[in-house]
């Protein structure tokens, strides 16, 4: 015992950089042993072998700031049971610091939020911000995670939520560090759909060095709308399943596993319809009545498409109009006669062009949108909405407003063209089963980690894995083939 006590606080030790929190150790060593010495740090942390432990009482941390939202008479109740520190609480200590100490996380969230790759991400994120609902970005690491949502936590009364991810793992910490029991919710698809993302994958650095972000009239469709650039080359390869079957992409289950060891046991699944454009803004209704936030009030927002398309990298771009470049104008089917002149003229009109769901010039006050003046009732055959916005005190001439609505009517009609042509090259569930069907280890490689991603909802939400269409005849192909 004594050497399992010993063994654990080196493990602690080791942890907590002491060339910088020194000043701190010192000032509050008295509060730090008592805890370490006490019968519950015993009991939760060294009995549990907890990785991470505290060294400073959570309950204690937290009461300060519980206590102000709690009724006189709660405070009375709970005066003999959990007493802030005098001198200490989440509020005086720095996040860095609270990170190096293992603190968890201060108990003001209303919820977790585990994302998949390929569950509507960004579209989330924008509702989130619809519903002033503050929380970290989705690439943030898990320690900028834990900074991020501490700072918001003591730093104000909005309504806070933690964004984890369900792949790329890094370590077990901020996970240990999320402890309280609040709904955790996570929005699932079929496991076979899940993987389109990947065996169509962009090479978005290319993509990127191939785009124009400032054009006139003169530029020609074809050269400012690129052909997309795949990971192997011109086309999407199913090869790439070989790729993504080291289980980086699929810790949905490991994920839940760690945060419910950790008291978050209200685990709800939303099929992944539940976010749709029709559904999204019902669904979050729903949610905010459930959960405490604050209802959308914009059902637009949930009404426009965040992804699902690849082009969103050639957004947006600036196309300048002048007087100049109209007898010059390109248009399908003519002469190129490309002039950059009037880029760098300050008698030129600066429009955006970009996709509907651009935040930065959504409802932004300071710009008008010329999306319906331009394009009409037209409805384009594209997985996405362009738009199109210019400065509000700025007034375009008529022949020049003519001239830059036919250069715009024919970009669609050749954006459109590209997506349908682009569309044909893409891979889709078929491909994948069939190449499942065709290479056993990747089928036995994908079939091991399915059944270890998705055994928590397969016992919690069974109508959900019934509804999916495609790993349930991924499930037989492996019965079959397995006899």
């Amino acid at each position: 015992n004594s050497f399992k006590i010993e063994s654990f606080f080196f493990k602690l030790f080791s942890q907590i950089p002491f060339s910088t929190q020194t000043p701190f150790l010192l000032k509050h060593k008295e509060e730090i042993l008592q805890w370490l010495n006490s019968k519950e740090f015993k009991e939760q942390y060294i009995n549990t072998n907890h990785p991470y432990p505290p060294l400073l009482n959570p309950d204690r941390l937290n009461a300060k700031r519980e206590s102000k939202e709690c009724n006189v008479e709660s405070q009375r109740e709970n005066r003999d049971s959990i007493q802030p520190y005098p001198n200490l609480s989440y509020e005086s200590i720095p996040a860095e610091l609270a990170w190096d100490l293992n603190l968890p996380l201060p108990r003001g969230y209303g919820f977790v939020w585990l994302s998949i790759h390929g569950c509507g991400a960004g579209a989330t994120l924008r509702f989130f911000a619809e519903c002033q609902i503050r929380i970290n970005h989705r690439f943030t690491t898990n320690k900028e995670t834990y900074l991020i949502n501490y700072k918001n936590m003591v730093g104000g009364n909005d309504y806070c939520a933690i964004w984890t991810r369900a792949y790329r793992w890094e370590n077990d910490k901020l996970y240990y560090l999320i402890t309280h029991n609040v709904p955790l919710l996570c929005v699932v698809r079929d496991p076979i759909s899940l993987l389109k993302p990947f065996v169509n994958h962009l090479d978005n650095r290319a993509c990127c060095a191939s785009v124009y972000r400032r054009i006139n009239l003169t530029y020609d469709y074809e050269t400012i709308m690129p052909s997309l650039i795949y990971s192997k080359g011109e086309r999407p390869q199913v090869e790439l399943l070989q790729r993504y079957s080291d289980g980086n992409h699929n810790l949905l289950g490991k994920k839940i596993a760690l945060l419910r060891q950790n008291g978050l046991n209200d685990v709800r699944y939303l099929p992944f319809s539940s976010i749709s454009l029709e559904n999204g803004f019902n669904t979050f209704c729903t949610l905010a009545r459930q959960l405490g936030f604050h209802s959308p009030l914009n059902r637009e927002v949930f009404e426009v498409k965040a992804n699902g398309n690849d082009r969103h990298v050639y957004f947006p771009f600036s196309l300048f109009l002048h007087d100049e470049d109209i007898k010059s104008m390109y248009q399908l089917g003519g002469m190129v006669c490309t002039s950059k002149d009037s880029l760098n003229d300050s008698k030129s009109i600066e429009i955006i062009v970009t996709l509907k769901n651009d935040r930065l010039f959504f409802d932004n006050q300071d710009y008008k949108n010329l999306t319906r003046k331009v394009f009409g009732n037209r409805n384009y055959q594209l997985p996405y909405e362009v738009a199109l916005y210019v400065k509000s005190d700025i007034n375009i001439n008529d022949e020049l407003f003519e001239a830059f609505k036919v250069y715009m009517l024919g970009y669609m009609k050749t954006l459109e063209k590209k997506e349908i042509e682009e569309l044909k090259l893409k891979l889709n569930e078929r491909d994948i089963l069939n190449y499942f069907k065709e290479n056993d280890a990747i089928r036995k490689d994908y079939k091991k980690l399915f059944d270890e991603d998705y055994w928590h909802i397969k016992s919690h939400r069974p109508d959900i894995v019934e509804s999916w269409k495609y790993y349930q005849e991924f499930e037989r192909m492996c019965e079959e083939m397995d006899k």
